[in-house]
């Protein structure tokens, strides 16, 4: 009778246990669902909520619409016996044939730039040969080296205060047209920005890069793509 009676308690007992265990995974079910179903709503709330990022706006330039013939090639010149005062620099000559081609527009940031510009001004591309500053490769930064012949220009500029000045930036070869006429501009751009911090007024200067097109060295030899990659000053007196 004791036997029973103990068998009887342990399959209670048994029975407690998992109906109590069944009920547990069964609620921890529940809550699981529940906590699923709250975070999916979370996230498509905060998803609806969310507005699309804007791309930055940059300010679009307008085109020069002119078609400029420039000088052939301008012969690599070494050194130069610079004479302030508005006097020649001695250096050569350009020679070669002409270049036509297409200004670049202007940088909107930049539009003060030549103001003081009447457009009589006669080009005079030998005085500044030999100050001719060079560029690294796929670089607009003005070398050391060359600060010197900067020097020199804005020197001239400020004793010939009726003289203006047109700063060209040319590339190598190498890489795609559009690329290298933006590259031409930032390098006519940073020469422009040595001129400004040296006392030169910006109504007093004019960018342009002509990128690939008006090399120095024609070939796809090292000295050639050295050679290419500068920036000319163009002086512009008055023309009378």
């Amino acid at each position: 009778m004791r036997g029973a009676k103990f068998d009887c308690c342990v399959r209670a007992w048994r029975f407690t246990i998992q109906g109590g265990s069944r009920r547990n995974k069964e609620m921890r079910g529940t809550i699981f669902n529940l906590s699923a179903l709250a975070l999916g709503l979370l996230l498509s709330v905060g998803c609806k909520s969310q507005k699309p990022v804007g791309l930055t706006k940059i300010p679009t330039m307008t085109p020069i619409v002119k078609t400029v013939t420039v000088p052939g090639p301008a012969q690599p010149l070494g050194g130069g016996n610079p004479l302030p005062g508005g006097n020649p620099l001695t250096g050569g000559n350009p020679t070669g044939g002409g270049t036509t081609i297409v200004e670049i527009p202007q940088d909107p940031l930049n539009q003060a730039l030549g103001n003081g510009f009447s457009g009589n001004e006669v080009e005079d591309r030998d005085t500044f040969l030999a100050q001719m500053v060079q560029f690294d490769y796929d670089s607009s930064a003005v070398r050391p080296s060359d600060l010197p012949k900067v020097e020199l220009v804005a020197q001239h500029l400020i004793q010939n205060p009726t003289h203006k000045l047109l700063i060209e930036g040319h590339c190598d070869e190498r890489g795609t047209e559009d690329y290298n006429v933006s590259l031409g501009e930032r390098r006519a751009l940073a020469v422009l920005d040595e001129l400004l911090r040296l006392g030169i007024s910006q109504e007093r200067l004019r960018t342009t890069s002509y990128g690939e097109k008006v090399p120095i060295l024609d070939g796809l030899t090292e000295a050639a793509f050295t050679q290419n990659r500068r920036g000319e000053f163009v002086l512009l007196r008055p023309a009378n």
